[in-house]
């Protein structure tokens, strides 16, 4: 394994100065990767080697202890969704190396054949092999030229269907071309499956893993009713409490979206911390708690992000291209 410093042309020491633990967020980690330069087992494997080397992996309850040994950089491991794959590939990798990590499941995607919006679209956009569809009277032009900016209008016309999530999923589910009709069996269940309601228990049970909520349905909370929002969280926490046997009390807001009104409304079901990815109220630390997607396979990347905190400027961008690296805008950024 190349050091770190050699990974980053960084010279760290044992004596830095200690710095709050970085939260990094990481989503679905499917056995083999869909596309090149995107996260699979194999590297996901390589980056828990990587980050128990040279950082502390913590449980969420050490965050409010503000020195760790030595000033060695502490890092917290969350997932969002609950897909299959983060029990069946994920998990296992992180208890070979005793690595403890907070899963954040959206519940409806634990009941067969229900799926998540942007994971059916994201499947669409990726498995689709015709030129086109024809929706609400609109062709979908789904050639290979014009394939990603009509997936980015679908989205954001299913996202401003109104009531939100419910008039969405119901355009999909009775609108939009069925999965099985260009998807594979496998292809569905290695990138749409959420976990069962008894891998869920399963992951409870390890003293490595902890269960938050990410909602019922993974709406963007913003855009629902607020006895919408309630429902959504209320719902979840309820299902996850009972699948587990554990009290639930965080959440990680679906991404990444949420206002004052949304934090009332947990704080009313017993929640006690939230998980961002980018905070803009800056005034309720404890429920605005900021974290680094990690979507890039490459462990210099992540390394980068740990080192030099969220704020991957375009000096940090110059420099990663300047040493080889092909890295996205949208890498420094969120995605849900």
């Amino acid at each position: 394994m190349t050091s770190l410093s050699g990974a980053l042309g960084i010279r760290l020491s044992r004596a830095v100065t200690p710095r709050p633990s970085s939260i990094l967020m990481y989503h679905g980690v499917p056995r083999v990767a869909p596309n090149a330069g995107s996260m699979d087992a194999a590297h996901f494997e390589q980056q828990i080697v990587f980050l128990k080397k040279y950082f502390i992996p913590i449980h969420p309850e050490d965050q409010a202890v503000k020195r760790s040994p030595f000033g060695i950089h502490r890092v917290l491991i969350t997932f969002d969704d609950g897909f299959r794959n983060n029990f069946e590939v994920a998990a296992p990798i992180l208890h070979r190396h005793a690595v403890p990590a907070v899963f954040f499941v959206s519940s409806r995607h634990c009941e067969p054949g229900k799926y998540l919006w942007f994971a059916y679209l994201r499947c669409l956009q990726q498995h689709f092999k015709g030129n086109g569809f024809t929706f609400r009277g609109e062709f979908i032009d789904m050639t290979a030229s014009k394939r990603v900016a009509t997936m980015r209008r679908l989205r954001d016309h299913l996202l401003s269907i109104k009531p939100h999530p419910a008039a969405m999923y119901q355009a999909i589910e009775s609108e939009l071309p069925p999965l099985s009709d260009f998807a594979s069996s496998r292809e569905i269940e290695s990138e749409c499956g959420g976990m069962t309601s008894e891998q869920v228990q399963q992951l409870a049970a390890d003293p490595l893993f902890t269960i938050g909520s990410h909602t019922l349905d993974h709406p963007l909370l913003t855009k629902c009713e607020p006895s919408e929002v309630a429902h959504q969280i209320g719902a979840n926490k309820a299902w996850i409490e009972n699948v587990t046997g554990r009290p639930c009390d965080s959440i990680a807001y679906p991404g990444g979206d949420y206002d004052r009104a949304t934090i009332k409304i947990c704080q009313q079901f017993g929640l006690t911390s939230g998980y961002a990815v980018e905070p803009h109220l800056n005034r309720l630390p404890n429920w605005e708690m900021p974290r680094m997607g990690i979507f890039s396979p490459s462990i210099k990347v992540l390394g980068f992000k740990i080192v030099g905190g969220r704020a991957l400027t375009n000096q940090w961008l110059r420099l990663l291209h300047h040493i080889g690296l092909r890295i996205k805008r949208n890498e420094a950024s969120s995605e849900i």
